[in-house]
């Protein structure tokens, strides 16, 4: 089981701590080890079924030696020995001696009694008859012959034993090697979503910021990544909003949806087609304004809404629709007011790009790194499923109880 129950489709972005993290990671190593002991059991079976097949082989060539007498001599003994089997395993199938009384106990009267005791007795019979046949085969065959029979039955017997066990083996580190793979996908989104070094931002939202920060960059727009973060700060706390989940591509899961704008309590009013427009997504896009602006940030072909690389790359778009000059607090300001309609927004937006800008320049950010960390994770991880929810409280009311004036 992993740390406090969390399975991997359900890694909720505001239970990562540094100790979840040490406690997965001892998870990883435990389930390596139960690997590499499955892995030495596995051997160890291979090696003695291939010893059993080595024996077979040798007992069954012995046999082939014998001249046609003694071959038929064995064979006989061979078809009474297996006869004499079946009717060991069916008497014991059947209850044994106590058989006939079984018989009578459930028979519904004498009459049905008698058809059992009858059907008893013949097998009683035919089962006298194979002992016979079997004791009669051996009489007539040579000592060596017999020798050379029992010792094939044996390498038969040790075979179809190590068979078994070599099955086995074989399911159980199947099975460790499974347990191992979710350990190691439930280790990589824990790396991802564990906050990276100097700020509050989990490491595959700060990939995502700095990701759709050089894409805009690559087009002349000035936008760092700081820049865009203050925005996912205010508007989902970097996607943590409604105790996300995190999948390997960057999906968020539960649907994060903010207040309706009714024009009321400080709100913008806008309506789509279902009534009043709610902002959605870690970037809390309103809808009309995702379908100008979707992104697919993760090049999976899905512009998501909830995608935090979709959603980023999309909010890098639109803010740097208003100016591309991001790299000056009136150039920020300008977009941030863009975003939403309000100087307390911009106000507590810019406050926040200062703090992760000077985290940056002090050196206390990961860079970002050659491969985005959507591409790093374990095929094997499932992505989390489940039933969007409706957020009771909107994601972009900024701390202090201020409720942006407008929706973008």
């Amino acid at each position: 089981m992993p740390p406090v129950g969390v399975e991997v489709a359900n890694l909720q972005l505001d239970t990562i701590s540094a100790q979840f993290l040490a406690d997965v990671e001892a998870e990883v190593g435990s389930a390596q080890a139960a690997v590499n002991l499955s892995q030495l059991a596995l051997a160890k079976a291979q090696s003695a079924d291939e010893a059993a097949s080595t024996v077979l082989t040798a007992d069954a060539a012995q046999l082939e030696e014998l001249n046609a007498a003694q071959r038929q001599a064995a064979t006989s003994v061979q078809t009474a020995r297996a006869r004499l089997r079946e009717f060991a395993v069916d008497a014991y199938v059947s209850g044994g001696p106590g058989a006939p009384i079984q018989a009578l106990l459930s028979a519904g009267n004498i009459n049905d009694f008698a058809r059992r005791q009858g059907y008893l007795n013949t097998v009683a019979a035919e089962s006298t008859d194979a002992l016979r046949s079997y004791v009669q085969a051996r009489s007539a065959t040579s000592r060596a012959t017999l020798v050379t029979v029992n010792a094939l039955q044996r390498a038969h017997d040790a075979k179809q034993t190590d068979d078994l066990a070599l099955e086995a083996a074989q399911a159980d580190l199947a099975t460790k090697t499974t347990a191992l793979h979710d350990r190691e996908s439930l280790l990589t989104l824990t790396g991802d979503a564990i906050s990276s070094p100097g700020t509050d931002v989990p490491r595959m939202v700060l990939d995502a910021y700095q990701r759709a920060a050089a894409a805009v960059q690559a087009k002349g727009c000035h936008l760092a990544w700081w820049g865009l973060a203050a925005i996912g700060k205010i508007e989902s706390d970097h996607g943590r909003a409604e105790s996300a989940h995190l999948a390997p591509n960057g999906d968020l899961v539960p649907h994060i949806v903010g207040v309706p704008l009714t024009g009321q309590n400080g709100t913008a009013l806008i309506e789509d087609q279902g009534g009043f427009a709610h902002a959605e997504g870690p970037m809390q896009f309103i809808p009309s304004t995702w379908a100008k602006w979707a992104q697919d940030g993760n090049g999976d072909g899905v512009k998501d809404i909830d995608n935090i690389y979709d959603a980023t790359l999309g909010a890098a778009m639109y803010l740097c629709a208003t100016t591309t000059q991001l790299e000056t607090d009136l150039g920020l300001a300008a977009a941030y007011f863009s975003y939403n309609h309000s100087t307390d927004y911009v106000a507590e937006a810019l406050a926040y790009a200062k703090a992760y800008e000077s985290a940056d320049a002090a050196g206390l950010v990961p860079k970002m790194g050659l491969v985005p960390l959507w591409a790093l994770a374990p095929r094997t991880a499932a992505s989390p499923g489940g039933t969007a929810a409706t957020a009771s409280t909107t994601s972009t009311t900024a701390p202090g109880g201020v409720t942006p004036t407008a929706g973008h």
